[in-house]
């Protein structure tokens, strides 16, 4: 056994004692590197400077730790608070980002400056100073015009509409100054500015023969718009606010040339002369963008298309104070100024087809966002309200959809202020087509289906909505506020469609003369039907050669009293104090009168509709008055529960202020009971309202069936009166 000396034994306890603290040192060491993770892990190609920084957004992210490897060095920054490393790079660099465990990538804020294009990137140290008043020479420039006009943008870099340049102060003394292209009335927009160090830009104004300091602005001032030099070039310089070494910076400047703002091209004028409004999308406008330089006395203006009857609020932004003047234009050419400022909804006029903004400013560069936004939905796809009347001959215009027949739904309302709208529906087909409404939902409006014709453009036949043959050419569709509906109560709702039923194909049979097969029996029965007149002429022989009055002729003293009677009946109508009694008498009189006597007293009737159940006749009782005797005969079936409904057509409302002989009756429609087979029915008719034209329908059960009795055209009540 070997003895070992004190001092070599405490050697040896002393080096196990140093190998037993380094595993113990490395083992922790080893604990903390795996106890981190990587939040950021990232590699990219660049040439120029760089700038990365990560902050912590909390009160501090524990072991937070930036690895940077460039150009073969690592470097590595800890900080619980800010990390961040800048620098020249030519090729690759890759970086991560090292926390410990609890902090995550939304506890972090991250900025990075690199070079994205070449030709925006500082490669060769910039001047330190504006070149003097001048003084020639190859100076860099920024060159750039945005893309954007009012609503669209083309080929856009997605990082800027302008351009992001990046460059590097090298040291506490490097300034860097650079000129941008422009010409006098462009905009320009400092856009941003970012760095590690405090930088501020400072606007320059170069000429021939001076050079003066326009204005500095510092980061916290950005965006900051201002007018090109009306005279010389434009440079910026950027310079240090603080002692910094080597400080990348990036910043933004886009230019708006006022020689590009307009839809055609050059400036935007006020008032607007640039062709036709600018488009107006379901309920609300695009966002249109624009731009006024201080020097520009006369401003922008901008037009968007509207409609009538809406109730807009209009979006307006501006950078600075602009005064804003809104106008509104009419189908007739005319202008209408609705106010100052973007403050209040306005409502345009049933002939308003577009909205114009003019915009002005006193001295001061401003940026200008204007959007239109409509309260209400229009009605069909018609921006605002349908029109409350058909078309004049030859007017129909923009204001009218013009409805095709198929599935295509339709969706509009009415309220107290607008009872009434009017679409224009086609018919293409040769022959004509058969139209309806087809109703959608359980809204109580009145559609009514009105076939025009197509050179007088007057209405030549109507039904309510049910099918109808409708001839080529384009016709109308009305609309209008239920007769059950509470007038001035909310806002009714409508859908509708036109259902293609299909072209009218009228039958065209072939006919063949066969009547030499048949000569002897038309000789036959021509003679068979000429007897009865032999007999005729035999019993009023005596009239017809000695001139005695025949048996068939009103008697004179039945005119005279006839002629009484309407004189009688002119009489009572037309008087302060209206005479009821008198009135009922006459009328009844009319009823036990012969049909025919009456109708030869009276004249030619206003309107008359005969069918095989009833016979219509209208007259007016006096001219300039808007009172109207109906006559109705029944035939040999009686009319139960029968009832006559007035009604327009087209043009205002028609109503039905009194009525003789006393009867039930409710706005346009009068309720007659029972007509008796063979009766006689006068009645004496005063109307309210301007319609433009009446129509007449007769309805009741005739041996228990339903039936209506319709003329086939419409009264032109205009030209009656």
């Amino acid at each position: 056994m070997q003895r070992v000396r004190p001092h070599v034994r405490g050697v040896r306890a002393g080096l196990l004692a140093v190998l037993l603290t380094l595993a113990a040192f490395s083992a922790s060491a080893s604990a903390d590197e795996d106890s981190k993770i990587v939040i950021y892990d990232e590699i990219f190609s660049t040439s120029g400077p760089v700038w990365i920084s990560v902050s912590c957004l909390k009160v501090g992210c524990p072991g937070m730790e930036l690895v940077i490897w460039s150009d073969g060095v690592e470097e590595s920054h800890e900080d619980p608070h800010l990390v961040q490393w800048s620098g020249q790079v030519e090729g690759n660099v890759s970086w991560q980002l090292l926390v410990d465990s609890g902090t995550e990538a939304n506890d972090l804020s991250t900025e990075v400056i690199l070079s994205r294009m070449d030709e925006w990137t500082e490669h060769a140290d910039l001047p330190n100073i504006v070149p003097p008043p001048g003084s020639q020479g190859e100076y860099p420039l920024i060159n750039t015009t945005s893309p954007c006009q009012l609503h669209f943008c083309g080929a856009i870099d997605l990082l800027s509409e302008g351009v992001l340049y990046v460059g590097a102060l090298e040291n506490q003394s490097d300034k860097d100054a650079v000129m941008v292209v422009g010409d006098p009335g462009d905009v320009i927009l400092l856009n941003s500015l970012r760095g590690p160090s405090e930088i501020r830009i400072e606007i320059w104004q170069r000429g021939d023969e001076s050079k003066s300091l326009v204005d500095t602005i510092e980061r916290t001032e950005m965006e900051h718009y201002f007018e090109y030099p009306t005279q010389g070039e434009l440079w910026v310089r950027l310079v240090h606010s603080a002692e910094e070494d080597y400080s990348p910076y990036e910043f933004e400047i886009i230019r708006y040339d006022d020689a590009s703002e307009a839809p055609d091209g050059g400036e935007l004028t006020n008032p607007w002369s640039h062709g036709e409004a600018l488009p107006f999308y379901g309920d609300s406008s695009l966002l249109y963008h624009g731009h006024l330089a201080a020097s520009d006395s006369q401003g922008d203006s901008l037009l968007i298309a509207s409609g009538a009857k809406m109730v807009l609020e209009p979006f307006c932004s501006f950078t600075d104070i602009v005064s804003v003047e809104i106008v509104l234009h009419q189908m007739d050419g005319s202008s209408l100024a609705v106010g100052s400022g973007c403050a209040e909804e306005f409502e345009t006029t049933e002939q308003t087809v577009s909205v114009e903004f003019g915009l002005t400013t006193q001295g001061r560069t401003a940026a200008w966002s204007i959007m239109l936004r409509s309260l209400e939905p229009g009605d069909g796809s018609l921006i605002g309200d349908a029109p409350d009347a058909v078309w004049e001959l030859e007017g129909l215009d923009s204001r009218w959809q013009v409805l095709s027949l198929g599935a295509a739904t339709i969706e509009g309302s009415l309220d107290a202020f607008d009872t009434t709208d009017v679409f224009a529906f086609s018919v293409i087909e040769e022959n004509g087509s058969y139209v309806r409404v087809q109703r959608i939902g359980d809204s109580s409006v009145i559609f009514t289906l009105m076939t025009l014709d197509q050179e007088t453009g007057e209405v030549v036949n109507s039904t309510d909505g049910s099918m109808m043959i409708v001839q080529p050419g384009v016709h109308a569709l009305r609309i209008d506020w239920g007769q059950d509906m509470i007038q001035g109560e909310g806002t009714e709702e409508y859908e509708f469609s036109l259902p293609y039923n299909g072209p009218y194909e009228p039958i065209e049979d072939e006919f063949v003369d066969l009547s030499d097969r048949a000569r002897g029996f038309y000789m036959f029965a021509g003679f068979m039907l000429l007897t009865p007149l032999m007999v005729v002429l035999w019993w009023n022989r005596a009239a017809i050669f000695s001139g005695a009055p025949l048996a068939s002729d009103i008697e004179e003293h039945e005119r005279r009293r006839l002629r009484r009677l309407r004189e009688r009946l002119s009489v009572a109508l037309s008087a302060e104090s209206i005479d009821e009694g008198e009135i009922e008498y006459s009328l009844k009189q009319l009823g036990d009168s012969p049909w025919r006597a009456v109708a030869q007293d009276w004249g030619e009737p206003l309107l008359r509709h005969m069918t095989e159940q009833v016979e219509i006749c209208v007259w007016k009782i006096s001219e300039g008055d808007a009172v109207l005797l109906i006559g109705i005969r029944v035939s040999e079936v009686p009319w139960e529960m029968a009832a006559m409904r007035i009604h327009a057509p087209e043009g205002a409302r028609v109503g039905i202020s009194s009525i003789s002989p006393r009867r039930l009756f409710q706005e346009d429609e009068i309720f007659l009971d029972t007509l008796s087979a063979g009766s006689r029915v006068f009645l004496s008719l005063a109307l309210e309202g301007s319609p433009t034209s009446l129509g007449f329908q007769l309805s009741g059960l005739v041996a228990g069936e339903p039936l209506a009795a319709t003329p086939n055209r419409a009264l032109d009540w205009g030209e009656s009166e």
